[in-house]
């Protein structure tokens, strides 16, 4: 099985997770799943009991962990993993989620006829200890809960 580095569309390139990827189809295309990608390795060396949990509790603690981290985390890298956290949510429980993988690496969530990536903010929001997985988790009901466009 070959190795991916899955990035955002809008991450910079040396802020990457790595996950497998088998191509299904035309490997030029984008690959779909609703499998979370668990791909947060700056956030479990972080030793942070929620991270493999999806439930409604944890969005809370996310936002603990951003208004709380302490001095010296690095923004950029937290912020990668804890958008793949929060999308991850989204896709664990929003049956209209699906994670877009791209074979060169690029990465997105569709939800409905939009797009999550959430990287820029959320690193804004890590760096100055503003709150951010309550106000993605209602963004994304709010965009589930949208017709179709």
């Amino acid at each position: 099985m070959a190795q991916i580095e899955y990035r955002f569309l809008s991450a910079t390139p040396h802020v990457s997770a790595t996950a497998a990827y088998v191509p299904v189809g035309d490997p030029s295309l984008p690959r779909k799943t609703r499998i979370p990608l668990g791909q947060y390795p700056y956030l479990r060396g972080l030793g942070l009991d929620w991270i493999d949990r999806y439930d409604e509790a944890v969005v809370d603690e996310a936002d603990a962990f951003v208004t709380g981290h302490l001095d010296g985390i690095d923004a950029e890298r937290a912020g990668h993993d804890l958008s793949v956290y929060l999308c991850d949510w989204a896709v664990a429980n929003d049956d209209a989620a699906q994670w877009v993988l791209w074979p060169k690496g690029t990465c997105y969530v569709e939800l409905g006829g939009d797009l999550l990536d959430p990287y820029p903010h959320v690193v804004t929001c890590i760096a100055d200890r503003q709150p951010v997985a309550r106000r993605f988790v209602d963004k994304a009901r709010e965009l589930s809960a949208k017709p179709p466009t």
